[in-house]
C-alpha cells in the first residue's frame, strides 16, 4: 500500500478552501494537481503545487486527457454551484478513482453525494463553525479535530497547575484517559515586534519532560476527559 505522501492528489476548485488544501498537501510532500476554470486562481497556487491546470472539470474528455482520472485521491472543492460537484464526482468514480471527496452546502447535497458513492463529504463552513463553537465554550482549547467514534484531537493550553511537573508525575493517560501525542512550545517569531508567537512540537516525549508555562498539549481522547484535565487546579 502506498504511503499517503506517495499518492497523487487532484484538488478541483481553487477557491479559498481548495487553495489552502492544495498548498497544505504539497507542504506534506504529496504530488498535487490543482484544477480550476479561472486562470487567476491557478496563478495563485501554481508555484506551490506539482501541476496547475486551467480547464472546465465538468468536461469528461478534458478530465481524462489531463490524467485526472488516474489520480489516487480527488477532492472536489467547488463551492459556487453543486451540479458540477456531482457531475465530476460521478465521472471520477466511474473512471476508477479510489478516493473522491466532494463539497456540499446542505443536507440534501450531502445525501446526493453519498448516494453517488463518494468517500466522504466536505462541509468547510460547518466544520470550521463546529470547531470554533467548541473552542469558544472550552476556553483552554485552541483547535479541535473530530476523528470519529466519539474521539477527537485537541490542542489545549497546559493547565497552570501542571507547570513544573514531569509527565511521569502527571500520568495524564491514567488520570484522564487521554493520549498525549506531543507538546507544542511557544517560539518568538524572528524579526517581529510584539507578543506574536508560533508553537512548535518539542519532539519525542519522555517521562522526564517537564511542563513549562505556555505549553500546549496535543491530545487524543474525548471532550469530557479534556474538560477534566482543563479543570485541574
Amino acid at each position: 500500500m502506498k504511503r499517503r505522501s506517495d499518492l497523487h492528489f487532484a484538488v478541483i476548485g481553487i477557491g479559498a478552501f481548495g487553495s489552502a488544501l492544495a498548498k497544505k498537501l504539497s507542504e506534506e510532500g504529496a504530488y498535487v494537481i490543482a484544477i480550476d476554470n479561472d486562470m487567476e486562481h491557478i496563478n495563485h497556487v501554481k508555484e506551490f503545487v506539482s501541476d496547475a491546470i486551467c480547464f472546465d472539470a465538468t468536461d469528461t474528455d478534458l478530465l481524462e486527457s489531463h490524467g485526472i482520472t488516474n489520480v489516487d485521491v480527488a477532492i472536489i472543492s467547488i463551492g459556487e454551484a453543486f451540479e458540477p460537484v456531482a457531475l465530476i464526482a460521478m465521472h471520477l468514480l466511474n473512471s476508477g478513482v479510489e478516493e473522491v471527496y466532494g463539497r456540499a452546502g446542505s443536507r440534501i447535497q450531502e445525501q446526493i453525494l453519498k448516494q453517488i458513492g463518494i468517500t466522504d463529504v466536505i462541509h468547510p463552513e460547518r466544520q470550521v463553525a463546529e470547531r470554533m463553537g467548541v473552542s469558544l465554550v472550552r476556553r483552554g482549547m485552541s483547535d479541535v479535530f473530530d476523528i470519529g467514534e466519539g474521539l477527537a484531537m485537541f490542542e489545549v493550553e497546559a493547565p497552570e497547575a501542571m507547570v513544573g511537573y514531569t509527565l511521569t508525575e502527571l500520568d495524564i493517560r491514567k488520570r484522564y484517559e487521554l493520549n498525549l501525542i506531543t507538546i507544542k512550545r511557544p517560539v518568538e517569531l524572528e524579526g517581529e515586534i510584539g507578543p506574536d508567537k508560533q508553537y512548535k512540537p518539542i519532539g519525542i516525549l519522555k517521562g522526564s519532560t517537564e511542563i513549562k508555562e505556555g505549553d500546549h498539549f496535543l491530545l487524543v481522547g474525548r471532550k469530557d476527559d479534556v474538560d477534566k484535565l482543563l479543570e485541574t487546579n
